[in-house]
């Protein structure tokens, strides 16, 4: 189900690139520097776009997605490097695996709140990706959903987020700070790890487990306070965090075991239960 382009909108694994003299750009529907655009929908699993077609010209098209389409399907947009901005249409109400994946031009993203479900490394490697904001009905941050997106110095989550996934924003150096909402009760292992512009994080009494690695390699991380809801830790959760100086839990001394939890030997552990 990868796109099937013409003549460069995507450069194919093992062929030579073939160069673009302007970006294409879809901002909804809307595609530049394109002749032609024609959307393959599967209808066998509910209706999913399974392919886009691109044929690079100099006109500026106006394809809408089918007005039917409730899903991104496996990979559909995943290596489109010349695309910069999209809109996904509210008739849309889940983002397949790898749909965005690569997509290392894509600046802006706008998810409607029919969307519900978002896939395992939908927005893997978005390098160019600022700014991201969660609609209310997602529950969850999934697998590598925006791992590696290094310009993403924002992201917005709903108070509808329960869960944020393994390696959900690994290697996101750019974010500087992030508020996890109420709702969150897990993060999983390896969740911000990799984030080395990471210096402030604030996570709520909703908390209960912090996965391994969750933490590991914040190298800009100063300090960080764990709630009492907090019952356990994974080994390593602050593994290489080479600036912490103090962790501080708001529970009784040694009623979560593993401390320090790979945090620097220099780091203060605070109990104030």
């Amino acid at each position: 189900m990868w796109i099937d382009t013409i003549a460069a909108f995507r450069s194919s694994r093992g062929s030579s690139p073939t160069p673009t003299p302007e970006p294409i750009k879809c901002e909804g529907a809307l595609f530049v520097n394109v002749s032609s655009v024609e959307w393959t929908v599967d209808e066998t699993y509910g209706t999913t776009i399974t392919k886009v077609t691109v044929t690079q010209g100099t006109e500026t098209i106006d394809k809408p997605f089918p007005d039917s389409v409730t899903s991104i399907g496996y990979q559909v947009f995943s290596d489109c490097t010349g695309l910069t901005s999209v809109t996904i249409p509210d008739s849309v109400t889940s983002i397949g695996i790898s749909a965005f994946q690569n997509c290392t031009s894509l600046t802006s993203v706008t998810i409607p709140d029919s969307v519900t479900s978002i896939g395992n490394s939908a927005f893997q490697n978005c390098t160019s990706l600022t700014s991201v904001t969660i609609p209310g009905s997602v529950t969850s941050i999934g697998y590598q959903v925006f791992s590696d997106c290094t310009g993403l110095t924002s992201i917005t989550l709903p108070d509808s987020v329960t869960s944020i996934g393994q390696y959900a924003l690994s290697g996101c150096t750019g974010l500087t700070s992030i508020t996890l909402p109420d709702s969150v009760t897990s993060i999983g292992q390896y969740a911000f790890s990799g984030c080395t512009g990471l210096t402030s994080i604030t996570l709520p009494d909703s908390v209960t487990s912090i996965g391994s690695s969750a933490f590991k390699s914040c190298t800009g991380l100063t300090s960080i306070t764990l709630p009492d809801s907090v019952m356990s830790i994974g080994s390593s959760a602050f593994k290489s965090c080479k600036g912490l100086t103090s962790i501080t839990i708001n529970k009784p001394e040694g009623s979560i075991t593993g401390a320090p939890w790979g945090a620097p030997s220099t780091t203060q552990i605070i109990w104030n239960g």
